[in-house]
């Protein structure tokens, strides 16, 4: 091997050596070595301390215009003057990406220091790049790689944005004004926010403007459904895990819903399902702002706004031991109910008419309007499954209209058993009102499960639910087995059919 090369340079360096015996610890063949720092697509040279050349490739003979018996043993500044390498030396940093002229060529040459014992004891320039137009088409594919990443983080941000701001929530009565105030008032804040009502009374509605209008409007806006998340899958699903953090898990781990809310908002709907477990897992997380993904080794810290979201009475499940005292007072550091359809009926014709132009570009038809009937009809019913309940029924008389005004043949039986009789007073349900709401979620549940032939799969979607969450409601009903649902339609049937539709 040629005096002064690399491959010997280790001990040359150190004991001023020209042999191999001492090298024999690295275990390299000192051919293979000789071969790699001669190879044709890098260019190197290699100083020592004192700017004197102890490798030269042979592929550099062309650029410089000597060989490289020629240029070894002497200093580098005589066979290049331009060269940046005793710079390098004197400083020991290193100097990426530089592009200069040789021989009327373009080339990119790296430098850096060779250091033993934090001490400079020579550099090494490397020409990576013979010709600029390889650097150049490199740099477009990286431009390339940068852009469509760009556009997926792009995309995934635009799935995880609120979708609705204060404007999207129609209604002009007091409470529900009220409700839109202070939730204006807040969305400028980071404290907690806890939506309370009836189901189908807006939460989500809400908890999408208080994003929209928060400064973590351009940040994640991530949704949980607690009630629809298995008790097995809850952590991994919040927190996320690590790669091989368990049998069956993705080899490049995943994100969890914690994770992807960083600097923006985590919404958990329907908070009061969760299990008294799953409730602690939660508070500590709410407490020290860290999630521990599964498998992971250190926990992670997380900025996020909370909302969240019940149709439970909390406090009261806080007092029958259904829901951790110290998690209530996390969550309820602001509390915001919304009002019931029946406590605002004066928004019924503003929701009707908003409804009916909103469901009209999904139908080739003109708007048509309403008779008198109906929205007596309209105002007359208590909504047991409020707005939620109400744009159905809407969606349903438009389907049916075969002309320009919607009748009342056009809505489903349970709206018309509350006609006026003659001059009395409007038939109203007697049952206490909690009665009347379970009744009739149970009654569309069966409907469902009629129309879908017993099929569950079918009527979650119908019903436009999680399948996991149809499995809930049917035990909350004690509709436990197939049998039982069989069952319950044979004795329900005469539910009118059309109340999922």
């Amino acid at each position: 091997m040629r005096t002064g090369s690399w491959a010997i340079s280790a001990t040359w360096f150190r004991e001023g050596r020209t042999g191999m015996e001492t090298f024999g610890y690295l275990s390299v063949p000192p051919a293979l070595l000789q071969a790699v720092l001669d190879n044709p697509y890098e260019g190197m040279v290699i100083i020592d301390n004192q700017g004197i050349i102890r490798h030269f490739s042979k592929s550099n003979e062309p650029y410089y215009g000597l060989t490289t018996d020629e240029a070894l043993g002497r200093h580098v500044m005589d066979v290049i003057p331009t060269s940046r390498l005793p710079e390098v030396v004197r400083t020991g940093r290193a100097q990426l990406g530089d592009a200069v002229t040789i021989e009327g060529r373009q080339v990119i040459i790296n430098r850096y220091p060779i250091k033993q014992g934090g001490e400079v004891i020579g550099a090494v320039a490397k020409m990576i790049f013979h010709d600029l137009k390889a650097f150049i088409e490199l740099k477009h594919k990286i431009r390339e790689l940068e852009s469509t990443l760009k556009r997926y983080r792009s995309e995934i941000r635009d799935l995880n944005q609120s979708r609705y701001s204060f404007d999207d929530i129609i209604g002009i009565s007091e409470k529900l004004s009220q409700a839109k105030e202070m939730a204006r008032r807040l969305a400028a804040s980071d404290s907690p926010v806890l939506l309370t009502g009836e189901s189908g009374t807006g939460k989500e509605l809400f908890a999408h403007a208080i994003h929209h209008a928060s400064p973590r409007r351009a940040h994640p806006f991530i949704r949980v459904n607690c009630a629809s998340i298995p008790g097995e899958l809850f952590e991994s699903e919040l927190f996320g895990y690590e790669a091989g953090a368990f049998t069956g898990a993705m080899k490049s781990g995943k994100l969890g819903k914690f994770e992807l809310a960083h600097k923006g908002t985590i919404f958990l709907d329907e908070i009061g399902e969760l299990s008294l477990g799953l409730q602690a897992k939660l508070l500590r997380v709410l407490q020290d702002r860290e999630i521990e993904p599964l498998g992971s080794l250190r926990p992670k810290r997380i900025d996020f706004r909370l909302i969240a979201a019940t149709n439970r009475d909390i406090e009261e499940r806080v007092k029958e031991g259904y829901f951790r005292k110290d998690l209530f007072y996390r969550v309820n550091v602001v509390s915001i109910r919304l009002p019931a359809l029946r406590e605002i009926k004066e928004d019924i014709p503003i929701l009707a008419s908003q409804f009916i132009q909103k469901l009209r570009n999904r139908m080739p038809m003109s708007a048509p309007e309403m008779t008198g009937e109906v929205m007596e009809l309209l105002l007359t019913y208590d909504w047991p499954g409020n707005i939620r309940e109400f744009e159905n029924v809407i969606e349903r008389a438009l389907a049916l209209c075969t002309g320009s005004r919607i009748t009342a043949k056009e809505l489903p039986e349970t709206l018309l058993k509350v006609r006026s009789v003659g001059n009395q007073s409007p038939v109203y349900d007697a049952r206490p009102l909690h009665l009347a709401v379970l009744d009739a979620g149970k009654e569309q549940l069966i409907a469902a499960l009629q129309r879908s032939g017993g099929n569950r799969t079918k009527a979650a979607a119908l019903l436009n639910i999680h399948r996991t969450t149809l499995h809930y409601r049917l035990k909350k009903y004690g509709i436990s087995t197939k049998k039982a649902v069989q069952r319950e339609i044979a004795a329900e049937s005469t539910i009118d059919p059309t109340l999922c539709a």
